[in-house]
């Protein structure tokens, strides 16, 4: 199981370093706490089930469950391994590519998120916690990861919940710093966030090609 959990790192840390999900989490906690909590609630939840729903396909189209598959689990690795390193070459040499998840739309979809209310933040949390597709890939490659370790059903849940807090801690360790800090976190964070902005480029790229990297290699390891 511990294995298992080191590899599902590489997916996790992709996942959770999303720039939009933690401007989100930002504009929300200026509506209130309930609102943030509810918004963190929901972002743990929806990518839970999301998850969990993946692995249970999994599981039942796999007649041996009990057994790990660590030439498919290679593979995965491999192929997700190269993806990120491809992903990142292009986005080196077309950088115009990254500024397109910042739209005006997505822009206007941050300003609505000052004025929720707290079951409409629950619901775009939830909504967000299934994300897009860059999410949804990252969260069938953890679910095959899971699946294809051979775990009981007992580890695969407890997987599945490491995943999941892993992937959305942007969201909710900064919910649990504003629920205890205050307004005091609000600022610390908004001063990430503006770094964050002014250094996505660098950062995205140093984390697609070292996570690549380690997928690359541990796949290649497996398969030997």
């Amino acid at each position: 199981m511990l294995s298992t959990a080191v590899h599902l790192l590489p997916y996790a840390i992709v996942a959770m370093l999303s720039p939009l999900g933690f401007a989100a989490t930002i504009a929300v906690m200026e509506t209130g706490r309930l609102q943030a909590l509810g918004f963190g609630l929901g972002v743990v939840f929806g990518q839970l089930a999301a998850c969990t729903l993946l692995v249970a396909l999994g599981s039942v189209t796999r007649p041996d469950t009990g057994r790990s598959h660590p030439t498919f689990q290679g593979l995965l690795e491999l192929g997700a391994g190269l993806g990120l390193l491809w992903l990142a070459a292009l986005l080196r040499r077309r950088p115009e590519l990254m500024n397109r998840g910042t739209s005006g739309r997505a822009q206007a979809a941050l300003d609505r998120l000052h004025r929720v209310h707290t079951i409409t933040a629950v619901g775009v949390g939830v909504l967000l916690g299934i994300g897009g597709p860059k999410r949804l890939v990252l969260t069938a490659l953890a679910a095959a990861t899971i699946t294809a370790s051979g775990q009981s059903t007992r580890n695969a849940a407890a997987l599945v919940g490491w995943y999941s807090l892993l992937a959305t801690v942007l969201v909710w360790v900064p919910v649990l710093a504003y629920l205890f800090l205050g307004t005091f976190a609000v600022a610390a964070l908004d001063a990430a966030l503006q770094w964050l902005a002014r250094n996505r480029r660098p950062a995205t790229l140093t984390t697609l090609v070292v996570v690549g990297a380690v997928l690359v290699l541990d796949g290649v390891v497996l398969l030997l």
